[in-house]
């Protein structure tokens, strides 16, 4: 009688201890995890880019000469790769960048980035970093000019242009979602929102040298006495097409 007892009070002992951890096992379960990404990942990334950084000095210097002004919020096309290492939350990311909104204008810029994931998900990232680059800008001139550049392009007789450049910060928040999953290759759409910080240098006459059979190389004349530096600050975003290949 003893025994039985003795052996009943162990198997509920024993019921209850499992009863207790499939309870904390269950309780668990309560809380799921959102999946991770923890592979090594290469982002092709492409789309369109919108920003309100513009120069009024410029566009009023044009609009005086009969050219076309730059558009108030002009765009781009741009292509950048990214990558993010195994087990890590940051992503480098290479860009450049064109203007497709300008007419006498044509402008580009080459970025590199450092963005930290705030979160990383297998579907789903937003991150947090900035960019830090060079931008160069040309405007061709091909019609009305002040006296000055036509004593140039007379003497010289080339088509002749402003140019100039600078260091481009954009400091941005990042978002990433891939809805589709082909293998090892995610499909998605990306945006960005950010501050466009162009640090100008001051524009520069000179003319194109077709030397080389195209007008690829461009001369430094003179820093017209009519032009100065102007940097341009404004909201920037982008938004386009993304495709991730996890690569382990």
């Amino acid at each position: 009688m003893k025994r039985g007892f003795y052996i009943l009070a162990l198997l509920v002992s024993i019921s209850g201890d499992a009863a207790a951890q499939g309870g904390s096992s269950e309780g668990q379960l309560l809380v799921p995890r959102p999946p991770s990404d923890s592979t090594f990942s290469l982002m092709f990334n492409g789309g369109l880019s919108f920003t309100h950084a513009n120069d009024p000095h410029i566009n009023r210097w044009l609009a005086k000469y009969g050219y076309p002004t730059e558009p108030h919020v002009p765009s781009s096309l741009h292509f950048e790769l990214s990558a993010m290492p195994v087990g890590s939350r940051k992503l480098y990311d290479i860009r450049v960048s064109t203007i497709n909104s300008g007419q006498n204008l044509t402008s580009f810029n080459l970025l590199i980035g450092l963005y930290t994931a705030l979160i990383k998900q297998k579907s789903f990232l937003l991150l947090a970093g900035g960019g830090v680059g060079f931008h160069r800008d040309i405007i061709a001139l091909n019609g009305n000019m002040p006296a000055e550049y036509q004593q140039l392009a007379t003497r010289y007789n080339k088509p002749m242009g402003l140019r100039r450049g600078g260091l481009i910060l954009e400091p941005a928040i990042r978002a990433f979602w891939y809805p589709l999953q082909l293998s090892k290759l995610q499909v998605g759409v990306f945006g960005s929102i950010g501050m466009d910080m162009d640090f100008n240098s001051r524009w520069r006459l000179g003319y194109f040298d077709n030397s080389q059979g195209k007008y690829s190389h461009f001369k430094r004349l003179i820093k017209p006495s009519d032009q100065k530096r102007v940097s341009e600050y404004g909201l920037a975003y982008n938004l386009g097409l993304s495709f991730r290949l996890h690569l382990q």
